[in-house]
């Protein structure tokens, strides 16, 4: 039987039922399976952590502790020089009772999340010692909500199976070229009408919060702005024709610089709690006929000499936004499409490239960036992009091609080759270097009728679990069918009233 009292599976001595898997487990026999415990926050710091791991387990039919003789769960942080909030490694020790140590709240965290997915899984604890460390400090969920609105308490729950996962990162992409979907209090005028408000977006930033979770704001520039520019003409591109410029700012001017930096101010209050965001710098014209937009062919020379060209103007715009969002305590972040093209204008190597793609020969390679001492999070294309209708050519990502491909980490998108293909294989190789932060699974809306919020869910759910496990460990020690069946038998996680009015 399960703690619930319902028939489940039996548990199996030395088997650690959990996603993703834990660096090193050391079983030793027996099993962990109270009718009731008493959870014990060793430090201050850690009472939330407490106070969530009962009410879990109160939800998978283990009751508090009755009386002093009851099994314990003690929660502690490690000696305080080895304490560091970024740290998420943890050991936890399972015996007659169960000991979590980590050098953060996060740490902490993660490690209950092991202990419930066990329970969930096979109704019991494995007895032993288990250390986890994650390969890469980055497990990273991208949501495309500027074409497709999804409601708050959607994305809410997104964050709750995401953290239960691992998943430490969610980037929030709430403009697009069909919407602005957040709310603005310096531009009403550029907002969809289905929206998050304000105080919704307060609600999904507490609750990613709470979830040690890091919130990164995506505000796309100087492209994919087409909503925005539709109620402010005059700051696109000039017209170029048979070229689309309705999406594209207008970077040769100070005006529409201006009103982006504007519009940055005006979001940042939103996320009180972030340290990073990402500017965009994508698809900002067609890069294959750059020379052939007057007005950044002229611009360009103007200001750097006639080597020059429009990918210089777009360096300079990122590198402004850049400062602009450093001055205001971000670090920024850009995807590489466009990015180390320029002729004159430098990259400033501060700058965090989420690398999505090579499928154009143009597009520099990941070598490229690790030379000029760029951090990279790899969000790769070929694998973890759910473009909602399969737009583009891209396929909705499975976990059988993500085992198939063998990925890990370092594994980025194929470079352009001598065939004409995306065939050369770009791979950062373990140890990883410094400059690799980690990775992230992304969800597009590009036909946003394709598919409800709920079937969004539902399909990105095994993907994005196999991502979480294989950026955890560097890739898996699971087969395919392994993994399979413990996705199956750990379900979701389902967030409890009691976290809903804490957040």
């Amino acid at each position: 039987m399960s703690p619930s009292g319902r028939p489940g599976p039996e548990p199996v001595e030395g088997r650690w039922m959990a996603i993703p898997q834990p660096t090193a487990f050391e079983p030793a026999g027996g099993v962990w399976r109270p009718e009731r415990v008493r959870v014990i926050a060793a430090s201050r710091g850690l009472r939330r952590e407490a106070e969530r791991l009962e009410a879990e387990l109160r939800a998978c039919g283990i009751a508090a502790a009755a009386d002093v003789s009851d099994p314990v769960i003690r929660l502690r942080l490690s000696p305080l020089a080895t304490r560091d909030p970024a740290d998420e490694s943890f050991t936890i020790d399972v015996a007659d009772d169960v000991v979590v140590t980590a050098p953060s709240a996060a740490g902490v965290f993660r490690a209950t999340r092991q202990l419930l997915h066990n329970l969930r899984a096979q109704g019991a604890v494995p007895q032993g010692v288990v250390h986890s460390a994650p390969a890469v400090t980055e497990r990273g969920l991208h949501l495309d909500a500027g074409r497709k609105h999804y409601p708050a308490e959607w994305i809410r729950a997104q964050l709750h199976a995401a953290a239960d996962i691992g998943v430490n990162v969610f980037q929030w992409h709430f403009s697009e070229n069909p919407g602005f979907r957040l709310e603005s209090a310096a531009f009403p005028e550029i907002v969809s009408a289905e929206r998050i408000s304000r105080a919704e977006a307060a609600d999904i930033v507490a609750t990613a919060r709470d979830l040690h979770v890091d919130l990164v704001p995506s505000l796309d520039m100087p492209g994919h702005l087409q909503h925005v520019l539709t109620a402010h003409p005059e700051l696109r591109l000039p017209e170029t024709p048979g070229l689309a410029t309705d999406h594209a700012l207008d970077i040769t001017r100070e005006d529409p610089v201006r009103f982006a930096l504007a519009l940055i101010d005006d979001m940042i209050p939103v996320f009180p709690h972030s340290t990073r965001w990402n500017l965009g710098g994508d698809e900002f014209v067609d890069f294959d006929r750059m020379a052939d937009f007057p007005a950044l062919a002229t611009a360009a020379a103007e200001r750097y000499g006639a080597q020059a060209t429009g990918f210089d103007l777009l360096t300079a715009f990122v590198n402004r936004v850049a400062v602009h969002l450093r001055e205001r305590g971000f670090e920024a972040r850009a995807w590489n499409d466009g990015l180390l093209r320029s002729a004159s204008e430098r990259l400033d190597p501060e700058i965090v490239l989420t690398w999505w793609t090579n499928w154009n020969a143009g597009m520099r390679p990941v070598a490229d960036a690790v030379a000029a001492g760029h951090r990279l999070v790899n969000v790769n294309d070929a694998l973890f992009y759910y473009v909602l209708g399969e737009n583009a050519g891209y396929r909705y990502p499975t976990a059988e091609r993500i085992w198939e491909a063998a990925w890990h980490p370092g594994l980025f998108p194929a470079l352009w080759g001598p065939d004409g293909q995306g065939t050369v294989r770009q791979e950062l190789a373990l140890p990883y270097p410094a400059l690799l932060l980690g990775a992230s699974f992304a969800v597009w809306s590009d036909r946003p009728e394709a598919q409800t919020p709920a079937e969004v869910a539902a399909g990105i759910r095994g993907p994005l679990r196999a991502m979480a496990e294989r950026s955890w460990n560097a890739g898996s020690a699971l087969s395919l069918e392994d993994f399979a069946a413990l996705d199956v038998a750990i379900g979701e996680a389902t967030p409890l009233e009691e976290e809903r009015r804490h957040a």
